[in-house]
């Protein structure tokens, strides 16, 4: 330990123990996740609180509300190496992010790395088919997920899949959905769906129906809202473009339409793309034209599932040049986009100026995700 830390946890322990305990108890819960690392150390009295069920549920609910400890968490593929790195912003001026490191089964077992969510702190690390890991990065806790024992649909072969994370405030559990698209032997498409529960370190299947087609294979086509719900972006049977959500708690799927009017470009009609991210505690749509060289970004929102005409048009962005795809929004409405040369870019709608972020990657393997640490363990 060096003199410098040793020296602050004296001087912390000799002030804390002038105060009473609940006070030190509301003090503890408002501090950043990487100083209550730190003071587990201080003593037996604070490695037990901190590590309590209720401190971590009261610092979950005091952080959750702030903007001070949001992170980028960044997945992407290097160039030459074609090497998967993971990477965490540890400021807002995204000047120094931290690579993580995993052990060696991720490099066994995963291709290109999705990451689901985030929820609480929880993120779900998707490779390979049935090999999933549950993973908070603020704390360094991983859960690597037994594989599903359920039977796969008979005469059929699994050809794809896609996965939600979400919280149960029910059962207080954590749950990750996979769907699996299998192809049947006279070549239609069936899903089948398997829930795990982090209680019950078990899957199940459900027996319910999904009431829309997932857009599989594109990264931006998903995410998870007020952390109980999970969306994908989907076509019901009339092969109209909708939300599919599912609810973690009730375990119910919802289709919910999109915009009317999402397809107008100013007086033109033009193919499109949509995506849909979280945009503060709401759901995004963003569309723009993928052919165009300078792109326009449609910016829409929804605050509320399951009903008609609740989107509202929020805004217009652009044109930005040499742009290719939208990843995300930061904290104070900022954009975040992959450009031309397969590099993090960040756009601010206030003073319009586009900033590099020096991440590069191959392209369209660029990903990232928002990121709220908290102390909740997956172990």
């Amino acid at each position: 330990m060096k003199k410098e830390e040793k020296n602050e946890r004296i001087y912390i322990l000799k002030e804390a123990m002038n105060l009473p305990e609940d006070v030190i108890f509301e003090i503890l819960t408002r501090l950043p996740v990487s100083s209550l690392i730190r003071f587990k150390c201080v003593c037996k009295l604070w490695y037990s609180l901190i590590k309590n069920p209720n401190f971590i549920s009261k610092h979950l609910h005091n952080l959750s509300s702030k903007k001070n400890y949001v992170r980028l968490l960044i997945s992407r593929r290097g160039n030459i190496t074609n090497k998967r790195v993971v990477s965490l912003s540890i400021n807002d001026t995204f000047d120094v992010f931290i690579n993580q490191d995993f052990p060696s089964y991720f490099n066994d077992k995963f291709g290109h790395v999705r990451l689901i969510g985030p929820c609480n702190g929880i993120v779900c690390l998707c490779g390979y088919l049935d090999n999933i890991v549950i993973w908070n990065p603020s704390i360094r806790d991983y859960k690597i997920l037994p594989q599903s024992q359920i039977q796969r649909l008979v005469g059929s072969t699994v050809r794809g899949s896609d996965f939600g994370l979400g919280f149960d405030s029910k059962r207080n559990d954590y749950k990750v959905i996979q769907i699996l698209f299998c192809l049947s032997n006279d070549r239609v498409v069936v899903y089948q769906v398997e829930i795990y529960s982090l209680n019950e370190n078990s899957w199940k299947k459900y027996n319910g129906i999904v009431p829309a087609k997932i857009k599989y294979g594109n990264i931006s086509w998903s995410m998870i809202y007020k952390n109980e719900i999970f969306c994908w972006l989907a076509q019901n049977g009339d092969n109209n473009e909708v939300i599919l959500s599912f609810n973690m708690s009730e375990e119910t799927f919802e289709n919910t339409p999109l915009p009317s009017n999402i397809g107008v470009f100013g007086e033109q009609e033009i193919r499109n793309i949509w995506v849909i991210v979280p945009l503060n505690e709401s759901i995004s749509l963003i569309v723009y034209c993928l052919k165009q060289v300078e792109k326009y970004f449609d910016i829409w929102v929804i605050n509320e599932l399951g009903l008609n005409n609740c989107w509202t048009k929020l805004q217009r962005i652009g044109p930005l040049s040499r742009v290719e795809r939208p990843l995300g929004f930061w904290k104070n409405g900022e954009f975040i986009l992959e450009n031309s040369n397969g590099q993090l870019v960040i756009y601010d709608p206030a003073n319009q100026e586009l900033k590099t972020l020096g991440f590069y990657g191959k392209r369209d393997r660029l990903e990232l995700v928002v990121y709220k640490e908290s102390l909740v363990s997956v172990n």
